[in-house]
């Protein structure tokens, strides 16, 4: 075997086992895909034979893992006990060791908690030092708007949201076939960050930039879409401290009243906030307005 066939790569869980796929998974891999094929092409290409492509790939640079269900965790008649593939691609070594993962559930495992088992045990993999792990930094992972479970399940093993990547892949539609550019959002977890506790990612409460009610709406709207957040006018304080809590984005909250209570008031809750009214106040409309206001800001959502 050479150096970069993976074999150190295996992880085992309660229920799930991972490991690099190999040219004996070829066919059950086909029909796993094949009888999944309806679901998963809603969001991404469906290729049943898309592993023969990944395998002639595989090296240090790429990988592709497959999740298997332990025996007795096999759902009754499934003798191949196909769970997931995870594929870890654009290995970027040097000083950003950084990678990309993208993968499917199959059927019949699908909402039984295995899957999202054996993502863990590849995300720990992706951050362990070699031999027995690729050795990276950071593991990033975009999702198509829209796509909730996807992200859930990302934000549920503590992925950050980090940008919204515009018109970022072309797709069928995955209803009438037509295809289109789609955006993404894009979620990433580092070394430091790893292993998260379990939901961490949705009890932290993400950045809020507080603005006075008379600050104008498409500003601070402008803003939000700057920063790749979400902007909030007119809507009571308990609504803002939920969209700040489990919102994977940073908040721009035009305060209905009195600004500097509410400023107060998401402190002591918790949130990390900051006010705004002086920055958004000023843009006049002009793009660059907006993007020297969004990096003025950014700092604050720290």
């Amino acid at each position: 075997m050479s150096e970069d066939d993976g074999r150190f790569l295996v992880a085992d869980g309660e229920r799930v086992h991972v490991s690099v796929a190999t040219g004996g998974d070829i066919a059950p891999y086909r029909e796993a895909m094949t009888r999944s094929a309806s679901r998963i092409g809603r969001w991404n290409p469906v290729n049943p034979d898309d592993l023969v492509h990944h395998l002639a790939a595989q090296s240090a640079t790429h990988r592709t893992f497959l999740i298997r269900a332990k025996d007795a965790a096999r759902v009754a008649g499934d003798e191949v006990g196909l769970v997931g593939c995870v594929n870890v691609t654009n290995v970027v070594h040097g000083r950003f060791m950084s990678a990309t993962m993208g993968y499917n559930a199959f059927d019949p495992y699908v909402g039984t908690g295995l899957f999202r088992e054996g993502m863990a045990l590849v995300v720990g993999i992706v951050l362990r030092q070699a031999p027995h792990g690729m050795g990276l930094h950071r593991l990033e992972a975009n999702v198509r708007i829209g796509n909730d479970t996807s992200a859930g399940l990302l934000r549920s093993l503590g992925f950050r949201r980090e940008r919204t990547m515009r018109r970022m892949l072309w797709l069928a539609d995955g209803l009438g076939g037509r295809s289109a550019w789609f955006d993404h959002d894009s979620f990433a977890v580092t070394r430091e960050e790893w292993p998260a506790a379990p939901h961490a990612a949705n009890d932290l409460p993400t950045g809020v930039i507080v603005c006075g009610s008379g600050t104008p709406a498409a500003a601070a709207f402008a803003v939000a879409r700057e920063l790749g957040g979400v902007a909030l006018a007119d809507v009571p304080f308990d609504a803002a401290l939920t969209t700040a809590r489990y919102a994977a984005a940073p908040v721009v909250w035009s305060a209905d009243g009195n600004a500097e209570a509410a400023h107060d008031a998401l402190l002591r809750a918790g949130a990390t906030v900051a006010r705004g009214d002086d920055i958004v106040a000023s843009i006049s409309g002009n793009p660059a307005d907006v993007t020297r206001a969004a990096l003025r800001l950014r700092p604050r959502l720290v």
